[in-house]
């Protein structure tokens, strides 16, 4: 099984996957780590990344995924085409929905990261939230009191891994 975490900025994709990867003994997986010099230094700036600029990106992120049988993704995964993408036999979402002011909280505490707070309204804008035919994906509506391991947990029974 190939798991990716998806949400917006902020929303706790990275902590999560590790937490789960660590867990489970899998690879981890930033898809923070697949963008090019040129992309980072345009979200750093502010400046949304558009279809175009993501197209071989998630291209690159699907070939990750196709060479591992059991992986965490951490990735945005917004729009349902990018998800359609990454979307390999074996592959299941889980969806951080995370209240808006919350992700501005947890964004105002990491200010060494390249895409940075401004990012966020346009993400917002561009989130397709997942429908319920898209019967891979598992919602987490997470609050400030939820930890990584408490998502994990959940993750991990949803998904029956152990």
């Amino acid at each position: 099984m190939r798991v990716v975490v998806m949400g917006v900025i902020g929303s706790g994709k990275t902590e999560l996957g590790r937490t789960l990867a660590a867990q489970l003994h899998w690879p981890f997986l930033d898809a923070d780590d697949y963008h090019s010099a040129q992309a980072r230094a345009q979200m750093a700036t502010g400046t949304p990344m558009s279809d175009d600029d993501r197209r071989p990106w998630l291209l690159a992120l699907r070939r990750a995924l196709g060479e591992r049988p059991e992986v965490i993704l951490a990735c945005s995964a917004l729009k349902r085409r990018y998800r359609d993408i990454l979307r390999l036999p074996g592959t299941r979402f889980v969806y951080l929905d995370v209240p808006a002011a919350l992700v501005r909280e947890r964004l105002n505490h990491r200010p060494d990261h390249f895409a940075g707070p401004s990012l966020l309204p346009s993400q917002l804008e561009a989130l397709e939230t997942p429908d319920p035919s898209e019967l891979d994906v598992l919602t987490l509506h997470v609050s400030l009191q939820d930890s990584p391991g408490d998502l994990a947990a959940h993750v991990m029974t949803a998904f029956n891994l152990h």
